[in-house]
């Protein structure tokens, strides 16, 4: 008889069956597998822990790009224009004065501390337009440098970084989809066959994947080395990657030495000096002979970059016969359909492998509402 202060008894059957496991698509760890698997074992545990790591980092992105281009486009508003700087104001005020007064009234009775917040917070949006001015050119030359002479200029601007890391995001989250097993699959059919007939039909669904995968991840390269990369329709697929690495050569030179630009006038931006009036002629002239300018296209060319010493001009990058690459990153970015293809691809192939392997199992349930793992009842809480 079970005594009400001892602890449940559980046979080894079940115990198996409620380890926690390591892969929500069925994955039994090294152990349970075949020898030959445990490298891809952990292959997919590195690749797995990287785009985890990359996605937190690209959503952190994604947010920080986002919120400084909102944030600067309020701030840049003046009274006469849209309501967009009055609101910002109102929320800056709101949160700075009622945090003020929350943390000043620490000791206070809370009413006290809770009125005196509140009426930090109205304040803050009733003086919302008697500060409408401030910081109005100071934040429109720092986002029309952003937007117009910086190294986000050829990205397309702090909009166009949040469209680029919103594509990689959905990529890397395909990616991690599958490698979960949490992709999209019709399993009605598998959810009545054996074990074994199921683990084929999953691996060949997987291999079939793994093929449109590869073939979609060429298609996109194909089409983008003719459109952005002036490779040509009949060309060898080797000289269409020749193109394609030309073009990011060119793409990687003009980025290093914008990059060089930007690391001058961001002082000056930030101190509210006009970002596209400090650099002047000799300047310009002297960045252009110590920048490589002259060994990767030529003194000829080089020469007609040149302007005179007593002029000014906007700190942005030239190319010899292009002019400025503005948005000229967005060819090397668009880069990112082929090669997130290509991971998808290989993460097909990849779970065929562990799943040969035996260290993971085709579980019908892993697919049920479209990726929503299925909970069964913990026999330890019966």
């Amino acid at each position: 008889m079970h005594r009400p202060n001892e602890p449940e008894q559980v046979d080894a059957s079940a115990a198996r069956q409620i380890q926690p496991s390591d892969h929500s698509a069925g994955y039994d760890g090294a152990r349970e597998g075949k020898a030959w698997g445990r490298p891809f074992v952990l292959i997919d545990k590195v690749w797995t822990k990287f785009e985890v790591g990359l996605c937190t980092f690209v959503l952190l992105s994604e947010v920080v790009a986002l919120g400084l281009w909102v944030g600067l486009k309020g701030m840049s508003t003046g009274p006469g224009g849209s309501v967009a700087g009055i609101v910002l104001r109102a929320i800056l005020g709101a949160i700075v004065l009622g945090s003020l007064a929350y943390w000043a009234t620490g000791r206070q009775k809370p009413v006290v501390r809770h009125t005196a917040s509140i009426s930090g917070v109205l304040l803050g949006v009733v003086l919302a337009r008697a500060w409408a001015s401030v910081g109005v050119d100071w934040s429109s030359n720092l986002l029309n440098w952003y937007q117009q002479a910086s190294t986000l200029t050829l990205v397309g601007g702090l909009r166009g970084v949040g469209t680029r890391l919103t594509l990689l995001l959905a990529l890397l989250g395909g990616s991690l989809a599958t490698a979960a097993g949490k992709h999209i699959t019709i399993d009605l059919v598998t959810r009545y066959v054996s074990p074994r007939i199921r683990t084929a039909a999953a691996i060949g669904t997987w291999l079939i994947s793994s093929a449109v995968c590869f073939s979609l991840s060429w298609g996109y390269f194909d089409h983008i080395a003719i459109e952005n990369f002036e490779a040509k329709l009949d060309a060898k697929a080797a000289d269409k990657f020749k193109a394609v690495g030309h073009g990011i050569s060119e793409y990687a030179f003009a980025t290093k030495n914008q990059i060089k630009l930007d690391l001058k006038t961001f002082p000056r931006v930030i101190r509210g000096e006009s970002y596209s009036g400090w650099l002047t002629g000799t300047e310009w002239n002297d960045f252009l002979d110590h920048s490589g300018y002259v060994e990767r296209y030529g003194k000829a060319d080089v020469e007609t970059l040149r302007i005179p010493p007593e002029s000014t001009r906007s700190p942005m990058i030239v190319i010899p016969h292009r002019g400025e690459p503005r948005g000229g990153l967005t060819d090397a970015a668009n880069l990112v359909f082929p090669i997130g293809f290509l991971i998808i691809g290989l993460r097909f192939l990849l779970l065929s492998v562990l799943t040969l392997s035996g260290h993971m199992k085709v579980d019908p349930e892993a697919h049920m509402d479209l990726g929503t793992k299925k909970h069964e009842p913990d026999p330890l809480e019966s």
